[in-house]
């Protein structure tokens, strides 16, 4: 886990949560049916139904596990964000980062990065590089 922050500057930043698109799936498979909750989801904003529908589903195990899989999509996609940094040559895709931003109000939050961007900026007296990172749940 690398720290964004403390030692490592944020130049700018952008964080967001919010409720899931779905947080209850259906899966449809070869003759059967099987259904995934995300209970804590359901109690904060009711019942916001996904379906998935795979013939090359054949067992309730693999239907169950497709649906887990849908829900944790779900749950990494509400949370996001981005975060504008100087350029950190090991960051890679996938990582789990740690973000602490006395602006936003943020200590050691979480986020996983989705997306990588670097830029060279010639604006004002001084060219910089920064990167952007694309943020998710983890």
């Amino acid at each position: 886990v690398y720290s964004y922050g403390t030692d490592h500057a944020i130049f700018e930043g952008r964080y967001t949560s919010s409720a899931q698109d779905t947080n209850r799936v259906q899966v449809f498979g070869e003759g059967l049916m099987s259904e995934r909750f995300d209970w804590e989801q359901i109690a904060r904003v009711y019942d916001r139904l996904g379906q998935v529908h795979d013939l090359n589903l054949d067992t309730v195990a693999k239907a169950e596990e497709r649906g887990d899989a849908q829900l944790r999509e779900e749950q990494m996609a509400a949370e996001g964000g981005e975060i504008a940094v100087p350029t950190n040559c090991g960051q890679d895709i996938y990582d789990v980062i740690d973000i602490s931003d006395e602006r936003a109000g943020l200590a050691s939050l979480k986020r996983r990065v989705l997306g990588i961007t670097l830029r060279y900026s010639t604006l004002g007296r001084e060219a910089r590089y920064e990167q952007r990172l694309q943020l998710g749940g983890v």
